[in-house]
């Protein structure tokens, strides 16, 4: 399916917040975006409106359009949503799961598990798509919208630390532990490793801000 201008705009821009390219706080200039994407006014003011809506630019009136802050207290927060979001995920999962999502689930924590872990961009990458997998897995869409956005707002806090994050401290069994009480439908099993995995990269990160 091809993208509109603003959608690419708009991921691009994501993009760019999410791994810290554009830094909390800093100023957002449209007509540098415009140039730099090579698309006209309107695609990027759309991309700039959901950006705000995901909370992660802020419009101040007179002044401009800023990359939120981060905050310890948001880290915190997020926390405390997104762990009762990915349980409830894998818990719907483990009902709802395809033979075919199972297999790349499969694929996926087993590639994160034989990953170099002084790769951590490499980390990054295959945790998003096994989150993305799993959001998939409960075929509920107004789930999988809220889980995508606190998982990029976790996500962008990750790569504020990610220069001062020691690779063994990484724990690369965790997707394969939730990937195989997915698979014996144990959901008991399944929520506590998803919260023991978000609870551990809450205080890593947390110990790095």
């Amino acid at each position: 399916m091809n993208q509109t201008n603003a959608e690419q705009a708009y991921q691009e821009i994501k993009k760019r917040i999410i791994k810290t390219e554009l830094s909390p706080g800093a100023v957002i200039n449209e007509s540098d975006l415009m140039d730099e994407l090579g698309f006209g006014r309107t695609p990027v003011r759309e991309a700039l409106k959901r950006l705000q809506s995901d909370d992660l630019v802020v419009v101040k009136p007179r002044r401009g359009i800023f990359v939120s802050e981060l905050a310890i207290t948001d880290l915190t927060q997020i926390f405390e949503v997104r762990v009762e979001l990915e349980a409830l995920a894998v818990r719907l999962a483990c009902r709802r799961i395809s033979e075919s999502e199972l297999e790349r689930l499969e694929k996926l924590a087993e590639q994160y598990a034989k990953a170099d872990t002084s790769g951590k961009e490499e980390m990054i990458d295959l945790d998003g798509r096994f989150h993305n997998l799993l959001r998939e897995a409960t075929h509920n869409r107004f789930l999988i919208s809220n889980l995508e956005y606190y998982y990029n707002l976790s996500l962008r806090i990750w790569y504020l630390a990610l220069p001062r994050a020691a690779a063994e401290e990484i724990d690369v069994q965790a997707h394969c532990d939730i990937y195989e009480a997915i698979a014996a439908g144990d959901e008991a099993l399944a929520v506590e490793k998803i919260v023991k995995h978000i609870r551990d990269f809450h205080k890593r990160i947390k110990n790095y801000l």
